[in-house]
């Protein structure tokens, strides 16, 4: 933007008065980020600009900024500052309820985040300080990558050198990462988004892409709009890319500083005990009757969930993708816990290679930030057909088992109804060899190799097909089979640790994740691997 030329900037020699004035004069041009009619029109959107971002999302006047001078200068020939452009990224420290982060967003005013005539970004600040100080990064991502422009003011194409990535990496190791996709976000940006342990986006206003639909048509010849390339119903309906959805940016802004509260400070660390207030040995009433004692009947999963967890509190992840799997974070006792849950009402609760993935990454997350696990299971087996084979669902599933295996963080199962097979074993699975994770029965619990209905249709093929009636004698062989799924007769052979009273998982829950606090610090001194997205 161009500066009133009469306007002398500091010069060596003049009085400190002068250039302590000429600092906030800068500092106060770089605050009108694009200019008026740019900022004008980001609000038109529907959207606010990085600096309100950033002043709604943290604590009142906890915000330091870094680099805000940073930018492209020109100066006439008494070396008076004529023209100024700031740098296109917000950032600093600051704190959120009383939590020291390190966020930063970008300035989509000038040239849509990516301005070709100067270089400001994370990597110069959030990025180091959040890994040297093992504090959380908050990205509030809105950028469009590499300008084309940027090559013609270099004169050359230069060679991707592949430098830009390592810390984002890194920081995946060490903190929590979480990204709000604030608008439409293509090319580096949007991997960049993607890097973290959280994602949400905006319904309707946001988008993630390689690139947008100029360059698919282009490319490709494909035509679609920004929404449709890469909206919201594509990436969290559909593809499972971002975690969740918001209904506004306030609210995109409280599901991070959300899932943020659960985490600990850095992976070296154990997410500190919250007062809830929620007695420990409370017991549920409606736990008693939650499952119907008709087995082809569904429940609501999330009531189940709700009904153990402290106030019923529980912050939900990817909630609208594989959908037969539930993952979200909880306290016990005031304990952060990672819990899984199966939904009945979506695939009878079957793991499909989506609903694996999902796991996975859970499981993944959770040993990272030595959280617990609870588990609330419900699962008869793999999904079965043409399109669990089409998206590799036994090799999913078996990324499922290892992940599970490989997890150190002690977990602790109520098997409130099916368990079958090896999807099931994914969440039996012990990790270490000398390992112990606890598993309890519902009384309506059911477990085996596999579910009784298919298993006499295979196993009992020939004698079904030569019998005078093979329906009748198809049924005769389940009701006689049926007898074996007692969770007493599980219970008798030491299946479980025991067989209790829907009531008193709540109890138990919090007994064991108090139990675990010991093991998870000891655990938090090792070194992490990367959660990948």
């Amino acid at each position: 933007m161009p500066i009133d030329k009469k306007r002398e900037s500091w010069k060596p020699g003049m009085a400190w008065e002068h250039a302590i004035e000429d600092m906030k004069y800068v500092r106060g041009l770089a605050a009108e980020l694009g200019g008026p009619e740019r900022v004008a029109r980001q609000h038109d959107g529907g959207r606010y600009t990085v600096r309100e971002r950033i002043e709604k999302m943290v604590d009142p006047d906890s915000f330091i900024e870094a680099g805000p001078m940073v930018g492209a200068a020109e100066f006439d020939e008494d070396g008076n500052l004529t023209e100024f452009t700031p740098g296109a990224y917000v950032m600093g420290l600051a704190e959120i309820d009383g939590r020291p982060v390190a966020i930063g967003g970008d300035d989509f005013t000038i040239s849509g985040g990516s301005p070709h005539n100067v270089r400001k970004h994370s990597r110069q600040f959030t990025q180091p300080l959040a890994i040297q100080y093992g504090i959380p990064y908050i990205q509030l991502v809105e950028g469009v990558g590499h300008s084309a422009k940027a090559d013609e003011a270099a004169g050359h194409m230069g060679l991707p050198g592949g430098d830009n990535w390592w810390m984002g990496i890194e920081l995946m190791r060490r903190v929590p990462v979480a990204s709000g996709i604030m608008g439409s976000v293509a090319g580096a940006p949007a991997a960049f988004a993607l890097m973290s342990h959280f994602t949400v986006m905006v319904k309707d206003q946001s988008q993630i892409f390689p690139s947008g639909p100029p360059v698919v048509r282009r490319a490709i010849g494909e035509q679609m709009d920004k929404e449709e390339l890469g909206g919201y119903r594509r990436h969290v309906h559909e593809s499972g890319q971002v975690d969740n959805e918001a209904e506004s940016e306030e609210d995109a802004f409280e599901q991070i500083k959300t899932f943020i509260s659960y985490l600990p400070n850095a992976t070296d660390e154990v997410a500190p005990r919250v007062e809830t207030g929620d007695p420990p040995d409370r017991r549920p009433e409606e736990l008693l009757n939650i499952i119907p004692p008709n087995r082809r009947r569904g429940y609501d999963p999330r009531k189940l969930i709700r009904l153990v967890v402290d106030n019923g509190e529980f912050f939900e992840m990817r909630r609208h993708w594989a959908g037969s799997i539930i993952t979200g974070f909880a306290r016990l006792d005031g304990y952060s816990v990672g819990v899984i849950g199966s939904d009945p009402m979506r695939l009878a609760g079957a793991m499909d290679g989506w609903a694996a993935e999902k796991y996975a990454h859970f499981v993944d997350l959770c040993d990272t930030f030595n959280m617990p696990v609870v588990i609330f299971l419900d699962m008869p087996g793999f999904m079965l057909g043409s399109h669990a084979e089409r998206i590799a669902t036994m090799r999913r599933g078996v990324r499922a088992l290892i992940a599970s295996a490989e997890a150190k963080v002690p977990k602790i199962e109520f098997n409130v109804r099916k368990a079958y097979g090896v999807a099931a074993d994914a969440a039996h699975s012990l990790g270490h060899p000398n390992g112990l994770n606890l598993r309890f029965g519902w009384p309506a619990g059911e477990w085996g190799g596999i579910p009784i209905e298919g298993g006499v249709a295979a196993a009992y093929r020939r004698e079904i097909d030569n019998a005078p009636d093979p329906e009748a004698h198809r049924a005769m062989i389940e009701n006689r089979l049926l007898k074996l799924r007692s969770p007493f007769r599980a219970a008798y052979h030491g299946d479980v640790v025991d067989l209790i009273d829907p009531r008193e998982t709540r109890r138990l829950a919090c007994t064991f994740v108090k139990l675990a606090q010991p093991m998870l610090r000891k655990l938090a001194r090792r070194e992490k691997r990367v959660v990948r997205p």
